[in-house]
């Protein structure tokens, strides 16, 4: 099934398109036009004619591109600027005898819960309570929830369109009029900011144009390399202050030039600063979550529920981050039983050395995700099949996880196979030590959990891993010889020996003394972390 929905904001109106597989939706097309509608607005209260015409405009062009991709339903809201124009039936009108389609007005408390609906699929909550700030041209949308509930979904009349209005024009801010403008959003946010500051939220999640602006903006003010995606990267109160500090002073084409933030928020991008500034301030927030879900994702999935379509996966996988990882696993055909019996010979490694290695949950929950998606490049070529799968990790904006997240996902798939990681080689040189330290030691547990699967046949049941003084060994046991698993396994030691600097023996559970004679030659591999040699003993080992 495809859908459509478009959002008809007081600052810009989108599209997106997406394609619902009975599980999630994947986007197909997205459009946006900043229209703004809220543009001269807020005196008389009427939409312009140049904004009343361009919309129209715009929306019957999105219905046809809607169209062309063979959506079944069109989903269109308005907010706002029409709500509260009193020209908006009128324009509704428009666009209904232009396009066949009547957009739905929604209160801003309706768009508040909306907007957290989609948050809520974009971000992880990990079980706490979030605050989300969506800071429009007409209005700002606060919602509280969790991962299961809205607890509060309200709106204030403070969106940077209605501030532009108050302050006369885009001009830089004086000492006086900062200082006056910063009591006037504290007086008029008061109310909802206490209310919400009650339900004790620790997460805080900023969304709209303008909020990722600035939040790419202060990043890059900082010393931040560019985002590839800004879905759940961080931003802190203090860069955000520090970028709004130098925007108010700015005139607009000065502001146009600054890295992150371009010409089409220059006239309002700095008062959209002081407010969510004075937001974060009122809620205690210290650092800001960006999400790049908005209104529009949120209506697709309120269609999904309310037609009680099933199974929806937000109910089965909660967490965006899994989430997402399963999702590509479909995508690519790789979502069965080898890859999940590959994460828990991984995970089994890694909790049996984590006294070794020093790594930690985070660390943990990439093997983990990186032994999911580890096979998924064999769907471009199987030669290379490391190097495509980092790629499609790189590039397919995985929900939840930050840039840097990602490309430590990306280089653990690509060195499970292949020559291994060396701290001094141009992939890793950039990282921090940590960093490389779990890239080098996460890489080697995936290349040795791999080659123990090596017949595809998850004949490796359980291991069990042993530490004697400067040596490892590692015991396998399932059912039959296990002689490939064990002939595979111990071609791949070398590396995670060299990682956890010991000495690695590969062994398999004594067989019954019948079926023992019938497998001579079973010995075990040891691999040395300072030669870096592997030799296998003709030794037959037997283990009670």
């Amino acid at each position: 099934m495809k859908l459509a929905a478009i959002d008809i904001g007081t600052n810009s109106i989108h599209l997106v398109v997406v394609e619902f597989d009975g599980r999630t939706f994947h986007v197909i097309d997205r459009e946006k036009s900043m229209v703004r509608l809220g543009l001269g607005m807020f005196g008389e209260m009427r939409l312009t004619e140049r904004a009343f015409n361009e919309g129209v405009e715009v929306l019957s062009r999105y219905t046809k591109l809607a169209e062309s991709r063979g959506v079944e339903e069109i989903l269109a809201v308005a907010t706002s600027a029409t709500r509260e124009a009193e020209n908006g039936t009128e324009f509704l009108n428009a666009i209904f005898q232009t396009t066949g389609v009547m957009p739905r007005v929604i209160s801003g408390s309706e768009e508040a819960r909306l907007i957290f609906l989609a948050v809520k699929h974009s971000i992880d909550l990990g079980g706490e309570r979030g605050l989300v700030i969506d800071i429009g041209g007409g209005s700002v949308e606060v919602a509280v929830g969790n991962s299961n509930e809205v607890m509060l979904a309200q709106s204030m009349r403070l969106g940077v369109q209605r501030l532009l209005h108050r302050q006369g024009g885009a001009q830089p801010l004086s000492t006086r009029e900062l200082y006056e403008l910063s009591g006037y959003v504290q007086g008029a946010a008061a109310e909802v900011m206490s209310e919400a500051k009650r339900f004790g939220a620790t997460r805080f999640v900023g969304t709209s144009g303008t909020i990722r602006t600035l939040g790419e903006g202060a990043h890059l003010l900082a010393g931040g390399a560019a985002f590839r995606s800004l879905n759940a990267q961080s931003v802190k109160k203090r860069d955000l202050r520090e970028l709004v500090k130098r925007l108010c002073e700015a005139d607009v084409a000065k502001r146009a030039k600054m890295p992150g933030i371009g010409d089409a928020r220059a006239d309002t991008i700095h008062l959209g600063g002081v407010l969510l500034c004075e937001l974060l301030e009122m809620a205690k927030a210290e650092e800001l979550i960006l999400c790049d879900t908005s209104l529009r994702e949120g209506v697709i999935w309120d269609f999904i529920e309310r037609r009680g379509i099933d199974p929806v996966p937000h109910r089965v996988i909660s967490d965006p981050r899994r989430r997402s990882v399963v999702e590509l696993m479909r995508k690519f055909d790789r979502d069965d039983p080898r890859e999940l019996h590959i994460a828990e010979l991984s995970l089994s490694l890694f909790d049996q050395t984590q006294k070794l290695h020093g790594l930690g949950g985070a660390e943990r929950e990439l093997l983990e995700y990186a032994s999911l998606l580890h096979g998924i490049g064999r769907h471009i070529d199987f030669e290379n099949r490391e190097r495509h799968s980092r790629y499609i990790i790189r590039n397919s904006s995985l929900r939840g996880f930050t840039d840097d997240e990602i490309e430590l996902l990306g280089l653990i798939t690509l060195y499970h196979r292949g020559s291994r990681p060396r701290k001094k080689g141009k992939k890793l040189l950039g990282l921090p030590l940590r960093e490389q330290h779990s890239v080098i030691v996460v890489s080697g547990i995936l290349r040795l959990a791999v080659a123990l699967d090596r017949g595809h046949s998850q004949l490796v049941r359980r291991l069990h891993v042993e530490e004697r003084k400067k040596e490892l060994r590692i015991v396998i046991d399932g059912p039959g010889d296990l002689l490939l698993e064990l002939w595979a396994g111990r071609g791949k030691l070398d590396p995670l020996a060299k990682a956890l600097d010991r000495s690695i023996m590969l062994e398999r559970v004594a067989l019954a003394p019948s079926a023992a004679l019938d497998h001579h030659g079973d010995g075990f591999a040891t691999a040395d972390a300072e030669g870096g040699k592997t030799t296998l003993s003709p030794t037959i080992v037997h283990r009670a």
